[in-house]
């Protein structure tokens, strides 16, 4: 074999394993590389997930449940002992789980349904009214709507992180349910407080 046919098939075999490794160029047959499939989004997972567990509620406890976990607030509650499944959007969870337990077809939110606003006069009103010594570990009152009645309240305090159920908290969550007498001017219905450590995790929460 004379030089320029080793040189032929070496330029050759360079040019394969640059097809076979370069990448970055078009597919041989010119069509348009495959789209990566995205993940889903937190809200989505959170109202599946809801929507799974209105679902065995109403299986296990039938047409009753629907009225039970609508009315009384039954899914707002589910949705505390969720886990990380709801916290993503808690509003989410709760919407998936009414439409789970009324055996509703799935209608998928197409953005973010939890919304949170703080609420700087309810707080000077708990901590003028309310008990003054659990009042004054609170840092920011917010206002989480999760339904279009319904809403829990978290209290963020300056509690040091540490497991749920710290006596402080679960003291201060009930001085908020004792000072609670109705929706102080809010459309809707209260559900639960929850209190929150300095680190933005949840402490203790309780049914309003």
């Amino acid at each position: 074999m004379n030089h320029r046919s080793v040189r032929v098939i070496g330029m050759t075999v360079a040019a394969l394993a640059c097809l076979a490794g370069c990448g970055g160029g078009e597919p041989l047959d010119g069509s348009a590389p495959e789209p990566r499939p995205s993940a889903v989004p937190a809200y989505v997972a959170a109202y599946r997930a809801g929507y799974t567990a209105g679902k065995a509620v109403y299986d296990s406890s039938g047409k009753g449940a629907a009225v039970r976990e609508t009315v009384w607030g039954g899914c707002t509650r589910r949705a505390l002992q969720a886990g990380s499944a709801a916290e993503a959007d808690r509003g989410a969870w709760v919407r998936g789980c009414l439409g789970g337990v009324a055996r509703a077809p799935e209608q998928l939110p197409t953005g973010p349904v939890t919304k949170r606003t703080t609420d700087a006069e309810m707080l000077e009103r708990f901590r003028a009214e309310g008990e003054t010594r659990q009042a004054d570990h609170v840092r920011v009152l917010t206002v989480v709507q999760l339904t279009e009645r319904d809403y829990d309240v978290e209290l963020s305090t300056d509690y040091p992180a540490g497991p749920p159920g710290k006596p402080g908290s679960e003291s201060l969550a009930r001085s908020f349910v004792d000072w609670w007498d109705g929706d102080h001017g809010r459309d809707g219905t209260a559900r639960n407080v929850l209190v929150l450590g300095a680190d933005g995790k949840r402490l203790t929460a309780q049914r309003i």
